[in-house]
């Protein structure tokens, strides 16, 4: 099981190839164990421009593997929580 206490959440950022162009995305490491890959949603020729500014979970590793199922978070922090939860949740993989 996790310790929350020693568990730490490494961002380490990256541009994403999504298909439509690189976009800016952060690796997301836990007890230095990649995660989750997420992508900042910036397409302006998108026609749904609510999304802009949010963060899109584009790939869930481990604990976060079964609930990839197009999250969006309004923000970074949000993100990066629901992630930390999930990881803590499972607990049994890390270290």
């Amino acid at each position: 099981m996790v310790n929350p206490m020693e568990a730490s959440v490494c961002l380490k950022p990256v541009v994403v190839n999504t298909g439509s162009g690189g976009q800016d995305g952060l690796l997301v490491f836990f007890a230095k164990q990649l995660v989750a890959v997420l992508v900042l949603l910036e397409d302006k020729n998108a026609p749904d421009t609510t999304l802009r500014g949010q963060w899109f979970l584009e790939a869930g590793f481990g604990p976060c593997q079964a609930w990839n199922k197009g999250q969006i978070f309004a923000t970074r922090d949000e993100a990066v929580a629901w992630i930390r939860d999930q990881v803590l949740k499972d607990g049994d993989d890390i270290p």
